[in-house]
């Protein structure tokens, strides 16, 4: 299992979402609001644009994702 972010096409919009990853790298589960970057106080700013950073690799080296009927998600191909 392992965590990640993922751009997810809503139809009308793009949302960044925290998504978990199998072992063979497709989505298992998804957090169905958007993210939201917070940090405790001794973390601080720094802490927040570290974890924005982690986030942007994540999301731009990985496919754009989809929600099918169901509720789960497939790259957009």
């Amino acid at each position: 299992m392992a965590w990640t972010y993922r751009i997810v096409d809503h139809g009308e919009h793009f949302v960044l979402h925290e998504v978990d990853l199998g072992e063979d790298g497709a989505v298992r589960d998804w957090v169905r609001r958007s993210i939201d970057f917070a940090c405790d106080r001794d973390e601080g700013a720094t802490g927040i644009l570290s974890s924005l950073q982690v986030a942007l690799a994540e999301a731009r080296n990985a496919p754009i994702m989809a929600i099918q009927d169901d509720g789960t998600l497939l790259p957009i191909l």
